[in-house]
């Protein structure tokens, strides 16, 4: 029976949750960090640096930092910059965007860290980012091999060879000191070899890389507990409510939302006192991100002000023209899934619909109650309404803006005859 192929789409098939965070991240002679999140990854490398210089400065100097460009690499230089200087320490070496490394790059790595997994002794400290993606993967996976201690001999590690080497060494040592009949020579070879042994084994069990994750943060209330941490970070604490208005404000742009939180957390108001709303919505001005989906929220439901209002403040702030469309048409389509009657046995059993993926109970609860005012021939009126809007932001109109006003208020004018003929 032939096996089915295991295929990587988009993602990298090291990252994960199942990694430490960033913020645990400790100095190995190789660690990688996984994610495409900036903020975690400047932090991590930071933090990275300053284990290196602390711990690993030489008799007459800071050991040396090379950056390289994964994109403009020159093949064969990488051993140059993990050679020990004779006068600083081990030396570090920091690789950006293996997700966007050349083939040279990655050659060279492939050949150095399969040199650390089959037993090559570490003189300097690596470190790797990769964003995301298939390419680099062979790198990824020697990485993943060296963190959880294998070998190329079938995967032993370096600590269970540590092991049976000592209880070999102890065996021998045992059958000797019997056959020259010294008791407290045995005792005492057995405490020393038992006492080196430990010593070697405990070494030996330290992983020769690291791997942690500096994933993005994708619900708000994940990003809300960040902000929790960093006022914890700065010593000031924050209201709950401010750190809902900063998320509401700034949350799709989190450098943006990190920046300025800290800068808040630091400058804002009584330094004495947490930061609170008000300090927050001062700052900010009422600026609230509108994105394509509460423009159609506002439009199915009929409410015109709050759909030109939001439609007008997207644009402000530079919500593309195409995804407003597109949001608002996926609206129109979910509620004609929810519209729709079962379809006929028949037509199941022919395979003459296409495969339509259930609607989630959360999502049918948000947009039933809009449905009400709805029918076919109002649905279709407003369908043809998001056709010709998305005809004209794509180019057929010099004006989006006004063919994306002209769209919402028909399908706000669709959506308010119903609600009208529904009150009857």
């Amino acid at each position: 029976m032939a096996t089915k192929k295991k295929t990587y789409k988009g993602k990298t098939p090291a990252a994960g949750s199942g990694y430490p965070s960033w913020s645990r991240a400790r100095l190995a002679p190789v660690v990688l960090l996984l994610g495409r999140q900036e903020v975690f990854v400047r932090r991590a490398l930071d933090s990275l640096k300053a284990q290196a210089l602390a711990s690993g400065a030489g008799d007459f100097g800071p050991p040396e930092v090379t950056e390289i460009s994964a994109g403009e690499y020159v093949a064969g230089a990488l051993a140059q910059y993990l050679s020990p200087s004779l006068f600083g320490g081990a030396p570090l070496v920091i690789a950006r965007g293996l997700e966007d490394a050349n083939a040279g790059l990655l050659d060279d790595l492939v050949t150095y860290v399969t040199g650390l997994r089959d037993g090559a002794e570490p003189q300097a400290h690596l470190i790797l980012t990769h964003a995301g993606g298939v390419r680099g993967k062979k790198v990824l996976d020697l990485v993943k091999q060296l963190a959880a201690g294998e070998s190329a001999q079938g995967g032993r590690s370096a600590g269970d060879s540590a092991k049976a080497g000592s209880a070999s060494s102890a065996k021998a040592g045992s059958a000797s000191s019997a056959k020259a009949g010294s008791a407290s020579s045995a005792k005492a070879g057995s405490a020393s070899s038992a006492k080196a042994s430990g010593k070697d084994s405990s070494a030996s069990k330290q992983p020769l890389a690291g791997i942690y994750s500096c994933d993005d943060l994708k619900k708000r209330e994940d990003k809300e507990k960040f902000l929790a941490s960093e006022a914890a970070r700065l010593k000031r604490p924050i209201d709950p409510a401010a750190a809902t208005a900063l998320v509401d404000a700034l949350g799709e742009e989190f450098t943006e939302l990190v920046s300025v939180a800290d800068q808040l957390l630091e400058t804002a108001g009584d330094l004495d006192k947490p930061l609170d709303e008000g300090a927050v919505k001062a700052y900010l001005r009422g600026r609230v991100e509108t994105t394509g989906f509460d423009i159609a929220d506002a439009a199915v439901a009929g409410n015109v002000g709050d759909a030109l209002a939001k439609l007008r403040h997207a644009r402000a702030v530079g919500v593309e023209p195409v995804a407003i469309v597109a949001a608002v048409g996926m609206k129109l389509r979910q509620l004609l899934q929810l519209a729709a009657p079962p379809p006929a046995p028949l037509v199941v059993g022919e395979g003459l619909l296409a495969e339509v993926k259930p609607m989630p109970s959360w999502m049918a609860n948000k947009i039933r109650p809009a449905l009400r005012y709805w029918d076919d021939a109002r649905l279709g009126a407003a369908l043809q309404a998001v056709s010709k809007a998305d005809e004209q932001v794509k180019g057929a109109s010099r004006d989006p803006d006004y063919a994306l006003e002209a769209m919402v208020l028909e399908i706000c004018r669709r959506a308010s005859a119903g609600r009208r003929q529904n009150a009857r």
